[in-house]
């Protein structure tokens, strides 16, 4: 018996004397709610959102629920970036971060969400999360790098278009017949709309 307890005290100290788990950081707690919503999960989701969010989701019905989830998968981009975090006095923290995102007819995009959390019971919780092609503010004037990329290109589409044959097109591949310019008229035949298309 005595051999019990004091192997239950060798065992038992060493716990006693490890810190108390914290709560996760504001981008942890973001990256489960994040996680959670692309893998199509919206009670795990809302488990990382404020007890009102969470008492919402119970109020809701099926298609509601689906109708949220597919909402908030179209505007989000599949994975993020960690841009800026700033913790606010009163419990509160935002985070700025950025992913590629499908922003339909224009393509990949990058994407920019505000993210802002409250804590709740000494708990991160999601408490709104904002994405858009906007790059805010808060983040200063876009790169150097993508500037100077830029300007190369617009001075090109300055030129106007290659001519056939001259030394501009891309090596390697070949240019065809330009094709005849196109002219609205009131009364068009079939090659002069075929010339417009």
């Amino acid at each position: 018996m005595r051999l019990t307890a004091a192997l239950a005290m060798l065992v038992l100290l060493p716990l006693a004397a490890l810190p108390a788990r914290s709560a996760d950081e504001p981008e942890v707690v973001y990256g489960k709610f994040h996680r959670a919503a692309m893998a199509g999960d919206l009670v795990e989701m809302f488990k990382h959102g404020p007890a009102a969010r969470r008492a919402e989701l119970q109020g809701m019905s099926a298609a509601r629920k689906d109708a949220t989830l597919k909402l908030t998968q179209f505007n989000m981009p599949r994975a993020f970036k960690l841009e800026q975090r700033t913790l606010h006095s009163g419990g509160r923290a935002t985070l700025v971060v950025s992913g590629t995102g499908n922003m339909g007819p224009r393509g990949l995009e990058t994407m920019y969400g505000i993210v802002t959390l409250l804590q709740e019971r000494g708990e991160w919780k999601v408490d709104e999360a904002n994405w858009s092609n906007d790059r805010p503010a808060v983040l200063g004037a876009a790169k150097p790098a993508a500037a100077e990329k830029a300007a190369p290109k617009a001075a090109a589409s300055a030129r106007g278009a290659p001519l056939v044959g001259t030394s501009t097109a891309t090596p390697g591949r070949t240019l065809g017949e330009a094709k005849p310019a196109c002219v609205y008229k009131p009364v068009m035949t079939a090659a002069d709309m075929e010339a417009c298309k």
